[in-house]
């Protein structure tokens, strides 16, 4: 059966979320990229002129997550609150839904994390990155953090609350804030809505403020931000002419990029701020009703955004690897052949991507339905094919 959103994804404005999901991976691929293999701006000799645009653009990893954040919003969000107007929520759907989305990359992302981790550090090429005292901003000691109680933690979506990331694989902070909100905000809708029964609704209240509370304040503070992509999903598309979408596009871009460098604004307010300018953006991008057609830039944003989340979650431990071979525990100087060294290596961790993306993100489809055939039973998983 063919999902509701089936026309919906053959519109521009589907392409141009999936461009904007698929730049973000990329932004925070190349921040990290760039922290392990070069030195900061600051250390740059005579010439650092001619590198200040590649190190504002490599230099927005964080706000790329805050990207993240509003889209999830808006996808799952408006998820929700489809399945909520058909009649057919179900939690166990939602959850089959979500969880093997999740795993079926972040299982093998751990795997593969772990045993890169333990060849770099038994090499021992580079033992001073692996403690983290290379001051690259992004590698904090591997060491403590590759053991089996964090693998669990991380696995349960416990990272920041109760273990750190596993091993060097920064990046998987951001998940246990997706996985929460996913509990959170379907658990405040029932909460709320007026048709869910007295019994559903207290339920929904104690699980909203008992997942509150375990998560901690840092969680909870970055909610409303999802909650704008939420909330995006509830707005009917606008009708703007392409000039608009441009125009909105170009004031946003040097926005978010400042954002990244400023020390003028709390993290916080900084954060708040671009998740309403990114608000704005897909706003605009959704008045994109006309089809996509199959032009170059179409096809980029969907290959992209096809293994983005494979892409945040698997480069760090390559490029960390990589690095404790070739810049060992110091970082270089960007000399033309450096340069073209780096980028070889990222062009490997951006196919190493793809090609566990292959094995995993792109069977996620496949996977759900045998998933939902066994466990959730065919009369659920026909229910789920037909509101997803």
């Amino acid at each position: 059966m063919k999902s509701p959103n089936t026309k919906f994804q053959s519109t521009s404005a589907s392409a141009l979320l999936d461009l904007v999901r698929g730049l973000a991976a990329i932004v925070v691929c190349i921040g990290h990229w760039r922290g392990l293999y070069f030195v900061d701006y600051a250390m740059l000799g005579a010439h650092r002129l001619l590198f200040a645009v590649p190190y504002i653009v490599t230099g927005a990893g964080h706000q790329a997550v805050i990207i993240f954040f509003v889209l999830s919003g808006y996808l799952i969000g408006g998820s929700v609150f489809r399945s909520l107007g058909k009649g057919t929520w179900s939690w166990r759907q939602y959850l089959t839904h979500r969880l093997v989305r999740l795993w079926l990359v972040l299982v093998p992302a751990l795997l593969l994390g772990a045993l890169i981790d333990a060849g770099g550090i038994h090499l021992h090429r580079a033992p001073a990155l692996y403690a983290g005292q290379v001051p690259n901003h992004i590698v904090a000691d591997v060491r403590q953090d590759l053991n089996t109680a964090t693998f669990a933690g991380n696995f349960l979506f416990l990272q920041g609350i109760c273990v750190h990331t596993f091993g060097s694989n920064g990046p998987l902070w951001s998940l246990a804030n997706e996985f929460w909100y996913y509990i959170l905000f379907p658990s405040a809708v029932l909460a709320l809505r007026p048709r869910s029964s007295v019994l559903t609704r207290a339920l929904s209240a104690a699980l909203f403020t008992g997942v509150s509370f375990m998560v901690g304040k840092a969680i909870m503070l970055a909610f409303p931000i999802w909650l704008l992509g939420a909330a995006l999903a509830l707005l009917p598309a606008p009708q703007l002419a392409l000039r608009w979408r441009i125009v909105i596009a170009v004031v946003y871009t040097p926005l978010f990029f400042y954002l990244a460098k400023t020390h003028l604004i709390g993290s916080t307010l900084s954060d708040y701020i671009l998740g309403s300018a990114t608000f704005v953006l897909l706003w605009s991008f959704l008045s994109a009703r006309s089809p996509a057609g199959n032009p170059l830039w179409v096809r980029f944003a969907r290959s992209t955004a096809g293994f983005s989340y494979t892409l945040y979650l698997v480069h760090l431990p390559l490029l960390v690897f990589i690095a404790s071979v070739t810049v060992g525990d110091s970082r270089w100087q960007p000399t033309s052949v450096r340069i073209l060294t780096a980028l070889l290596i990222l062009a490997v961790a951006i196919g190493y991507a793809w090609l566990v993306a292959f094995l995993t993100e792109f069977r996620t489809a496949d996977v759900r339905r045998w998933v939902e055939a066994r466990i959730v039973g065919t009369g659920a998983s026909r229910s789920i094919a037909a509101a997803s």
